[in-house]
Protein backbone atom coordinates (compact mmCIF):
# COMPACT_ATOMS: atom_id res chain seq x y z
CA UNK A 1 0.00 0.00 0.00
CA UNK A 2 2.94 2.12 0.87
CA UNK A 3 4.63 1.93 -2.34
CA UNK A 4 1.46 2.72 -4.50
CA UNK A 5 1.29 5.88 -2.19
CA UNK A 6 5.09 7.02 -3.20
CA UNK A 7 4.20 6.03 -6.70
CA UNK A 8 0.70 8.23 -6.42
CA UNK A 9 3.08 11.01 -5.24
CA UNK A 10 6.35 10.65 -7.32
CA UNK A 11 4.37 9.76 -10.93
CA UNK A 12 2.74 13.59 -11.32
CA UNK A 13 6.23 15.35 -10.21
CA UNK A 14 8.43 13.18 -12.95
CA UNK A 15 5.71 14.35 -15.67
CA UNK A 16 6.47 17.74 -14.73
CA UNK A 17 9.89 17.26 -14.62
CA UNK A 18 9.49 15.54 -17.90
CA UNK A 19 7.70 18.95 -19.80
CA UNK A 20 9.57 21.37 -18.34
CA UNK A 21 12.71 19.75 -20.01
CA UNK A 22 11.08 19.09 -23.40
CA UNK A 23 9.84 22.47 -23.32
CA UNK A 24 13.60 23.53 -22.77
CA UNK A 25 14.46 21.54 -25.23
CA UNK A 26 12.30 22.92 -27.76
CA UNK A 27 13.08 26.37 -27.07
CA UNK A 28 16.74 26.32 -26.67
CA UNK A 29 17.96 23.85 -29.06
CA UNK A 30 20.25 25.15 -32.05
CA UNK A 31 17.76 27.31 -34.51
CA UNK A 32 18.72 27.46 -38.66
CA UNK A 33 17.02 29.56 -41.42
CA UNK A 34 15.23 26.96 -43.39
CA UNK A 35 12.48 28.05 -46.23
CA UNK A 36 9.89 26.59 -48.07
CA UNK A 37 10.36 27.15 -51.33
CA UNK A 38 13.89 29.67 -51.62
CA UNK A 39 12.68 30.72 -55.34
CA UNK A 40 9.77 32.89 -53.23
CA UNK A 41 12.58 35.39 -52.48
CA UNK A 42 12.16 36.56 -55.76
CA UNK A 43 8.30 38.33 -55.22
CA UNK A 44 10.58 40.39 -53.50
CA UNK A 45 13.65 42.37 -54.91
CA UNK A 46 14.42 44.09 -52.31
CA UNK A 47 14.20 43.17 -47.99
CA UNK A 48 12.23 46.64 -47.30
CA UNK A 49 14.11 48.92 -44.26
CA UNK A 50 10.86 51.06 -42.25
CA UNK A 51 11.69 54.24 -40.88
CA UNK A 52 11.37 53.30 -37.61
CA UNK A 53 13.97 49.84 -37.74
CA UNK A 54 16.54 49.43 -35.39
CA UNK A 55 19.98 50.64 -36.91
CA UNK A 56 23.31 49.67 -34.89
CA UNK A 57 26.16 51.51 -36.56
CA UNK A 58 27.12 54.29 -38.47
CA UNK A 59 24.42 55.19 -41.27
CA UNK A 60 26.74 55.81 -44.01
CA UNK A 61 29.07 52.65 -43.66
CA UNK A 62 28.97 50.69 -46.72
CA UNK A 63 28.07 47.02 -45.51
CA UNK A 64 24.51 46.42 -44.48
CA UNK A 65 23.40 43.36 -42.48
CA UNK A 66 19.47 43.01 -42.43
CA UNK A 67 19.11 40.46 -39.11
CA UNK A 68 15.57 38.97 -37.89
CA UNK A 69 16.50 37.88 -34.17
CA UNK A 70 14.46 37.02 -31.19
CA UNK A 71 15.96 38.43 -27.69
CA UNK A 72 14.85 35.33 -26.10
CA UNK A 73 16.43 32.43 -28.87
CA UNK A 74 20.03 31.75 -27.57
CA UNK A 75 21.63 31.66 -31.01
CA UNK A 76 20.30 35.05 -31.76
CA UNK A 77 22.08 36.01 -28.51
CA UNK A 78 24.96 34.38 -29.41
CA UNK A 79 24.84 36.68 -33.23
CA UNK A 80 24.27 39.73 -31.52
CA UNK A 81 27.15 39.93 -29.03
CA UNK A 82 29.04 39.14 -32.24
CA UNK A 83 27.95 41.83 -34.16
CA UNK A 84 28.33 44.26 -30.88
CA UNK A 85 32.69 42.94 -31.71
CA UNK A 86 31.76 43.50 -35.60
CA UNK A 87 30.93 47.30 -34.27
CA UNK A 88 33.72 47.60 -32.07
CA UNK A 89 36.58 46.89 -34.54
CA UNK A 90 34.67 48.26 -37.66
CA UNK A 91 32.61 50.98 -36.88
CA UNK A 92 32.24 52.72 -40.28
CA UNK A 93 32.49 49.52 -41.90
CA UNK A 94 29.04 47.85 -40.77
CA UNK A 95 25.60 48.27 -39.99
CA UNK A 96 23.11 46.19 -38.86
CA UNK A 97 19.36 46.43 -39.44
CA UNK A 98 17.59 44.83 -36.53
CA UNK A 99 14.06 43.20 -37.02
CA UNK A 100 12.63 41.30 -34.34
CA UNK A 101 10.46 38.60 -34.65
CA UNK A 102 8.29 37.56 -31.24
CA UNK A 103 9.16 33.29 -31.82
CA UNK A 104 10.01 32.51 -27.83
CA UNK A 105 6.99 31.72 -25.52
CA UNK A 106 8.84 29.68 -22.79
CA UNK A 107 9.69 30.58 -20.35
CA UNK A 108 8.81 34.04 -21.04
CA UNK A 109 7.27 35.44 -24.33
CA UNK A 110 9.77 37.69 -26.11
CA UNK A 111 7.23 40.02 -27.52
CA UNK A 112 7.28 42.38 -24.38
CA UNK A 113 11.25 42.32 -23.97
CA UNK A 114 11.02 43.22 -27.96
CA UNK A 115 8.95 45.96 -27.42
CA UNK A 116 11.62 47.47 -24.37
CA UNK A 117 14.53 47.32 -26.89
CA UNK A 118 12.60 49.64 -29.94
CA UNK A 119 11.65 51.72 -27.08
CA UNK A 120 15.24 52.04 -25.61
CA UNK A 121 16.56 53.13 -28.82
CA UNK A 122 14.01 55.94 -29.31
CA UNK A 123 15.80 57.04 -25.95
CA UNK A 124 19.33 56.54 -27.42
CA UNK A 125 19.73 53.47 -25.01
CA UNK A 126 19.50 50.67 -27.18
CA UNK A 127 23.20 49.72 -26.45
CA UNK A 128 23.04 49.82 -22.63
CA UNK A 129 19.85 47.67 -22.65
CA UNK A 130 20.66 45.01 -25.33
CA UNK A 131 24.09 44.60 -22.92
CA UNK A 132 22.14 44.14 -19.68
CA UNK A 133 19.61 41.41 -21.24
CA UNK A 134 22.21 39.89 -23.47
CA UNK A 135 24.54 38.99 -20.22
CA UNK A 136 21.14 38.50 -17.76
CA UNK A 137 18.96 36.55 -20.63
CA UNK A 138 15.81 37.55 -18.26
CA UNK A 139 13.06 38.38 -20.38
CA UNK A 140 10.20 38.62 -17.48
CA UNK A 141 7.98 41.62 -17.04
CA UNK A 142 9.92 42.65 -13.54
CA UNK A 143 12.99 41.98 -14.59
CA UNK A 144 12.81 44.26 -17.74
CA UNK A 145 11.86 46.92 -15.45
CA UNK A 146 14.83 46.59 -13.48
CA UNK A 147 16.83 46.66 -16.97
CA UNK A 148 14.83 49.84 -17.60
CA UNK A 149 15.81 51.57 -14.72
CA UNK A 150 19.45 50.05 -14.30
CA UNK A 151 20.25 51.95 -17.98
CA UNK A 152 17.99 55.01 -16.39
CA UNK A 153 15.16 55.11 -19.13
CA UNK A 154 12.56 57.95 -18.34
CA UNK A 155 9.95 56.13 -17.17
CA UNK A 156 6.91 58.42 -18.31
CA UNK A 157 8.10 58.11 -21.63
CA UNK A 158 9.11 54.34 -21.52
CA UNK A 159 5.75 53.52 -20.85
CA UNK A 160 3.82 55.71 -23.50
CA UNK A 161 6.42 53.95 -26.02
CA UNK A 162 5.09 50.64 -25.06
CA UNK A 163 1.69 51.23 -25.65
CA UNK A 164 2.01 53.21 -28.71
CA UNK A 165 0.87 52.20 -32.31
CA UNK A 166 4.36 52.72 -33.61
CA UNK A 167 6.07 50.25 -31.34
CA UNK A 168 3.21 47.55 -31.72
CA UNK A 169 2.96 48.23 -35.79
CA UNK A 170 6.95 48.09 -36.01
CA UNK A 171 6.80 44.55 -34.28
CA UNK A 172 3.31 43.37 -36.62
CA UNK A 173 5.14 45.32 -40.31
CA UNK A 174 8.39 43.02 -39.41
CA UNK A 175 6.26 39.67 -38.60
CA UNK A 176 4.46 40.35 -41.60
CA UNK A 177 7.82 40.31 -43.88
CA UNK A 178 9.15 37.52 -42.20
CA UNK A 179 5.76 35.51 -43.66
CA UNK A 180 6.30 37.12 -47.03
CA UNK A 181 10.14 36.02 -46.55
CA UNK A 182 8.49 32.35 -45.40
CA UNK A 183 11.34 32.24 -42.36
CA UNK A 184 10.74 30.02 -40.45
CA UNK A 185 13.11 30.47 -37.76
CA UNK A 186 15.91 32.69 -36.29
CA UNK A 187 17.97 34.03 -36.92
CA UNK A 188 17.69 35.08 -40.55
CA UNK A 189 20.07 36.94 -41.90
CA UNK A 190 20.52 38.92 -45.21
CA UNK A 191 23.09 40.52 -47.22
CA UNK A 192 22.18 41.94 -50.33
CA UNK A 193 18.86 40.87 -50.19
CA UNK A 194 20.08 37.43 -50.03
CA UNK A 195 19.78 35.43 -47.25
CA UNK A 196 22.97 33.23 -45.52
CA UNK A 197 23.90 30.71 -43.51
CA UNK A 198 25.29 33.03 -40.59
CA UNK A 199 28.93 32.77 -39.66
CA UNK A 200 29.58 31.67 -35.61
CA UNK A 201 32.55 33.89 -34.80
CA UNK A 202 33.92 36.96 -35.67
CA UNK A 203 36.62 35.45 -37.90
CA UNK A 204 33.93 34.01 -40.24
CA UNK A 205 32.06 37.18 -40.25
CA UNK A 206 35.54 39.40 -41.69
CA UNK A 207 35.99 36.26 -44.45
CA UNK A 208 32.30 36.56 -45.64
CA UNK A 209 32.42 40.92 -45.42
CA UNK A 210 35.88 41.06 -46.74
CA UNK A 211 36.58 43.47 -43.85
CA UNK A 212 40.16 42.46 -43.52
CA UNK A 213 41.03 43.79 -47.63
Amino acid sequence: MKSKQILLIFIPAIALAGFALFASFIQYQPKRIVFNDPNKLESLNIVPIFKEDIIIGNLNSPKTIIAFEDLGCSRCQDQMKIFDELQNKYPNKIKIILKTLDVTQFPFPSKEAHQYLFCSNEQNKLNEFKKIILENNELDTNSLKSFSQAVQLNTENLNNCLTSNNTLNLLQKNEDLAIRLDIESVPAIFIDNKVIQEPLNITGWESLLSLNN
